[in-house]
């Protein structure tokens, strides 16, 4: 299948060489206090992370945990990241659109006499590395002495390392599990933010904007709170609850109705992913048939033409079982016809199987 348009540079550097974006969208929220281990625990649908260990020379090794805060209904206020902040206390990574919203129900359930929640979002920034290349300048010119190359290569998806104060502050380093490519989150104070994005522009990085981010996530089958999932949704639902969910912990917020979902095994709606071929990428909202009923099966949350899938792709919501495999119709009855994949935590899905989204022929 031909290319459905031009690729934009921004995505070639972030898959061939050097790109950076800084996260202006994400929001940061200190926890701490008498007992905030044990507060959060009964808000978040994960574990926590302990404290970070020591690697030698001034690095140190911890656990990044992904998680949600729910509604009692089980319903998503924002899906989140999880980070010990060193001395008991934890450190909070959400994207703005879920702040009010956690803030709200923390005021609601975190008793302020054992846990304390500050927004740390002005002190604390994030910067996105992609591309081969980004690591290399990161080990050699950012915080070169402080981090070697082979430990940011071995980072994996849930890991962290935290640099010794370097000449531009500690820096945690985070691998990115969200995007096609080989990336890093690099969460610093914000003082030393626009330092470090030159340094990565000066060595010839390009600047990633939000379109070719969303490409690069939809590529990798990640949603997004605030497009592909919202208050009306259920972690399970959206395909989330593999990775936010511990269905071992004890009780927080909103655990009943996931049991409940998980004893029973099913929901009324799950996200899923569509192959679209030539079509243009559809808006949001636009709805989904089949071709016998003339009231719709669900509806589109994202779209974009895919370089790596070379056609147009989407997010949407199908109101039925086992769709999978089977086409649908967007936009009408007769509308054209498009492929159904599911989506996993290791991106698309074919036929029980986890396909890599350059690799189309076992998708499309």
């Amino acid at each position: 299948m031909a290319d459905a348009s031009p690729v934009s540079p921004r995505y070639t550097a972030a898959k061939e060489s050097m790109a950076v974006a800084h996260r202006t969208h994400r929001q940061f929220l200190a926890v701490t206090g008498k007992a905030p281990r044990d507060m959060l625990l009964g808000i978040l649908t994960s574990g926590l992370p302990g404290l970070p260990q020591e690697e030698g020379g001034g690095l140190e090794r911890g656990r990044v945990v992904y998680s949600a805060v729910l509604d009692p209904r089980g319903k998503i206020i924002s899906d989140l990241r999880v980070f010990s902040d060193g001395s008991g206390g934890f450190v909070l990574d959400l994207p703005d659109v879920g702040l009010e919203g956690v803030i709200a129900h923390f005021r609601k359930f975190l008793p302020p006499r054992l846990a304390k929640v500050t927004n740390f979002s002005g002190n604390l920034g994030m910067l996105t590395i992609a591309g081969p290349a980004a690591v290399h300048v990161l080990a050699t010119e950012v915080l070169a002495g402080y981090v070697s190359l082979e430990s940011l290569e071995l980072l994996n998806e849930g890991e962290e390392l935290i640099s010794a104060p370097s000449p531009v502050g500690s820096v945690r380093i985070v691998r990115n599990g969200d995007l096609n490519t080989e990336a890093l989150d690099l969460l610093l104070a914000t003082s030393s933010l626009e330092r470090v994005r030159d340094i990565f522009l000066d060595a010839g990085a390009v600047a990633l904007d939000s379109t070719a981010l969303d490409v690069l996530r939809m590529e990798k089958g990640r949603p997004s709170f605030g497009v592909d999932m919202d208050e009306s949704i259920i972690p399970v639902e959206a395909g989330i609850h593999r990775r936010a969910i511990d269905y071992g912990k004890g009780c927080y917020t909103g655990q009943e109705v996931i049991i409940r979902i998980r004893d029973r095994g099913h929901v009324n709606k799950r996200l899923c992913g569509l192959l679209l071929g030539d079509l243009p990428p559809p808006q949001r909202g636009e709805e989904l048939f089949l071709s016998e009923k003339e009231k719709s099966v669900g509806w589109i949350t994202s779209s974009c033409i895919s370089p790596a899938f070379g056609q147009a792709i989407a997010f949407g919501y199908l109101r039925r079982p086992g769709t999978s495999g089977e086409p649908v119709r967007l936009g009408a009855v007769d509308g054209p016809m498009v492929a159904v994949r599911s989506l996993g935590d290791e991106g698309w899905e074919c036929d029980g199987s986890t396909a890599a989204a350059g690799n189309t022929s076992s998708i499309a």
